[in-house]
């Protein structure tokens, strides 16, 4: 979709309810964005998801991705799937069980109906494989009445929804799930890994803004899911945030966090999702446009 410039944002229908207020243990270390380096304010590659895929299936995958994401912005890497070396056992997952991980597209309702459901019905082709829909309150075009559509690629990855924004800029909105009594220690988790603050907060949800220009916002949220429901980590993909100063971060970290190559650490986050740290510095600096470029170690 052709991005649209200016400000404004979504309406309360376009923004899941939720998040605690409250701040951050961790007051080593600066949470504001204020007082983030110019890379690190300025760089929409602070998140995004690496996909591992079994031998021979990358290429339809990745392109699937890229596919989607050109309705937003043609040029927005934030997603980078490899291979495994050998096919492995899939895990049995249970039924109804909620993946710890989504993508949430919002796209200009503006644009007209049309365009919106042509994503929709490229979403349920292969291979797109529709997952649930889930009902939510409020206002949505004709094509999705009270309800959202999810979407995954493949077992062990992210759902993918899209919903129309009424007014402002087209968003790309990494989601965390997590477990209702992990939430408030995720919340501090990743303000510690993002060093900054969320910008809307409530009982149940949260959104860190990463990236912002004239076209388009990249956000990462976490959503607190009720008492009767667990998230899945999503075992074929990983989240990767860069960071900056990984020995005064190490400590601070819950679980185990250790390197897996030059520049890279993997830890996991309260509910058991792996998350991999990439460390900035020089010997980065050629990647620093394109997370692609960087391999991706086969601990999946």
């Amino acid at each position: 979709m052709d991005p649209k410039a200016g400000g404004g944002g979504e309406e309360d229908d376009c923004v899941d309810s939720g998040a605690e207020t409250g701040g951050s243990d961790y007051s080593h270390l600066s949470s504001t964005s204020s007082e983030l380096s110019v890379e690190e304010a300025q760089d929409p590659f602070l998140v995004s998801i690496h996909i591992i895929a079994d031998p021979g299936e990358s290429q339809p995958l990745q392109e699937a991705i890229d596919k989607v994401l050109a309705w937003i912005h043609p040029d927005l890497p934030l997603f980078r799937v490899s291979e495994r070396r050998a096919c492995r056992r899939r895990r049995k997952t249970p039924k109804g069980a909620q993946p710890a991980l989504a993508v949430v597209l919002f796209l200009q309702e503006e644009y007209g109906e049309e365009q919106i459901l042509q994503l929709h019905r490229t979403l349920q082709q292969p291979p797109w494989r529709h997952h649930h829909t889930e009902r939510v309150h409020g206002r949505f075009l004709p094509y999705l009445p009270c309800s959202q559509d999810f979407f995954t690629l493949a077992p062990g990855t992210p759902l993918w929804a899209i919903r129309p924004v009424h007014y402002g800029k087209e968003i790309v909105r990494f989601t965390v799930y997590c477990r209702h009594d992990n939430y408030a220690d995720s919340l501090r988790f990743y303000e510690l890994i993002l060093r900054r603050s969320p910008s809307q907060k409530k009982a149940d949800f949260c959104i860190f803004p990463i990236f912002s220009n004239l076209d388009v916002d990249i956000q990462f949220s976490l959503k607190r899911l009720p008492c009767d429901q667990s998230p899945v980590p999503t075992d074929s993909s990983v989240l990767e945030f860069r960071v900056r100063d990984i020995g005064e971060l190490v400590p601070l970290l819950p679980n185990p966090c250790s390197p897996i190559s030059e520049g890279r650490w993997q830890t996991e986050d309260h509910d058991g999702n792996k998350i991999l740290l990439q460390v900035l510095g020089v010997h980065l600096s050629v990647c620093l446009g394109d997370p692609r470029q960087l391999a991706l170690p086969q601990t999946l």
